[in-house]
């Protein structure tokens, strides 16, 4: 096992180029638990995977923040709760963050890199732009919103989207440069099924917006997010968890096989 780093070593010419610089990649509960069981309520091989090439872009001079749904759902299973109100979701997340964060950590610890948490709300993120800034220098940071004791964030939670809008809060609080979605479908679809690559041209007469089974959010709100985004300077890119070094490719430029949305 490697040796974990307590801060990123100079950049050397020898470092692998990426076109982006500070990166938000957010993650959605479907994605996160697909094919998870009682017994392992995460998708690890999915966060193994995460964890690998994030921790090469760290290693390479690229900041990363890693915004990360699951809390809730990968504690549904094992709790058997009936969620009859929102002080249900927040006993799952309770129960439910532990695990989330433990299952990050130790992944990017098999690459020497250190984890660390920011659990934030809203009204705190003026103040925790500037602490997450400076601790990109010294690993990757996994935020979520503390929506456990927090019962207004728990209903902005379900009111925006599976924390979709709260990662381009994010992005735009540490001026990343990009803003990942990751999902467990390719992209935005057509009608047809056929992936729509260009981000610009999705309007409500020629996509098809699947809705999500554990995530309280879908593809339609995704695509207002980012476009959104892209007035402030960031680019956005929904992309599938399975294909192959889809967040290094993405970070070095190359949008094929992904939705993306070019800043304006």
């Amino acid at each position: 096992m490697s040796p974990i780093n307590a801060e990123r070593q100079p950049r050397s010419p020898e470092q692998e180029h990426f076109a982006t610089r500070r990166l938000v990649v957010k993650i959605g509960s479907n994605a996160i638990t697909e094919g998870s069981t009682k017994e392992n309520p995460l998708n690890t091989e999915l966060i193994g995977e995460i964890a690998r090439q994030c921790s090469h872009l760290y290693k390479n001079g690229v900041e990363v923040v890693i915004v990360s749904s699951g809390a809730v759902a990968c504690r549904r299973n094992l709790l058997s709760i009936e969620e009859h109100d929102i002080r249900d979701r927040q006993v799952e997340a309770i129960y439910g963050q532990p695990t989330l964060i433990g299952t990050w950590v130790e992944a990017f610890r098999k690459y020497g890199v250190i984890a660390g948490q920011a659990l934030i709300t809203e009204n705190d993120l003026d103040e925790a732009k500037k602490v997450l800034r400076k601790s990109l220098k010294s690993g990757v940071v996994i935020v979520n919103w503390n929506d456990a004791v927090n019962t207004d964030e728990m209903r902005a939670f379900m009111r925006l989207a599976d924390n979709d809008n709260s990662a381009a809060e994010v992005a735009d609080a540490i001026e990343a440069d990009t803003l990942l979605i990751v999902t467990d479908v390719e992209g935005v679809l057509d009608s047809s099924g056929i992936l729509i690559e260009d981000g610009s041209s999705i309007n409500k007469d020629n996509a098809f917006f699947r809705g999500s089974d554990k995530g309280t959010g879908g593809m339609s709100t995704k695509v207002e997010v980012l476009k959104d985004s892209t007035t402030r300077g960031i680019k956005g890119v929904i992309a599938g968890a399975k294909r192959q070094d889809f967040i290094l490719e993405i970070a070095k430029g190359n949008s094929a096989n992904c939705t993306t949305f070019q800043p304006r």
